[in-house]
């Protein structure tokens, strides 16, 4: 796993501005379907799960793309990139009023918040760790 994140981390940025024009071109799309499981008594969106996801994958991008060399963060540049990814992930859910067929939700902004959150988190944790173990080993 360190292999690949040391292989993939030159081309972060790069795959960021990607995944970034991904998010965009998709949100451009008119009247995607909504995914539903149907259950006997509940009706489960999978496109809040969808949003968590994606916006997750945005904020490892970014994570990788501006973590230090020892993939370390300083809380000023983490609360930066979590305002940046949350104000385009709230910039999308407007840009989405203004395609036909689509709409504003605000629990999809939820769903973005939670799941750059979370993967910021994690990525800070875990990676302090990782450093922490190479640099003792």
């Amino acid at each position: 796993m360190r292999r690949l994140i040391i292989f993939i981390r030159p081309f972060a940025r790069y795959l960021l501005c990607v995944w970034l024009l991904a998010i965009i071109v998709v949100s451009s799309i008119p009247s995607i379907p909504t995914l539903k499981i149907h259950t006997a008594k509940v009706e489960i969106r999978l496109d809040y799960l969808i949003h968590f996801f994606e916006y997750g994958i945005l904020a490892f991008m970014a994570f990788l793309s501006f973590a230090g060399y020892e993939f370390k963060m300083n809380y000023r540049k983490f609360i930066l990139i979590s305002l940046g990814l949350i104000s385009f992930a709230i910039l999308d859910e407007f840009h989405q009023k203004l395609i036909p067929g689509r709409s504003f939700n605000v629990k999809d902004i939820q769903s973005n918040i939670l799941g750059i959150l979370a993967v910021l988190i994690f990525c800070m944790v875990v990676f302090r760790k990782i450093a922490d173990k190479i640099g003792k080993g």
